[in-house]
């Protein structure tokens, strides 16, 4: 854990990368951009409007992000914030779990 000012337990990584998702509501599949990386969550932005609580599945390939092997996940959205102009919506996710392959 650190103890820094932002009070966060887990250092973020900042990454610019691909990533696909899937809402597992609807079985909707995009791509949306990923951001940073923790130990705990991730952020994403995406032209899809999405609701806090609403679950995903992600892949992170490497090579795509600064990351040295996939990333395959469940999350769940805790925060949705609309972007200026209102094209993209931030995502923050908590990691719910990590799944093989």
């Amino acid at each position: 854990m650190v103890d820094s000012e932002d009070k966060r337990d887990f250092r973020r990584m900042t990454i610019d990368s691909v990533i696909s998702v899937r809402a597992v509501n609807t079985d909707e599949h995009f791509v949306a951009r990923a951001t940073d990386l923790s130990a705990t969550g991730l952020s994403f932005y995406t032209e899809k409007q999405v609701t806090e609580g609403d679950t995903f599945e992600i892949n992170i390939e490497p090579g795509n992000a600064a990351i040295s092997q996939s990333l395959h996940a469940m999350v769940e959205a805790v925060h949705v914030e609309e972007t200026v102009p209102e094209t993209e919506y931030s995502i923050g996710c908590k990691i719910l779990e990590i799944l093989s392959g």
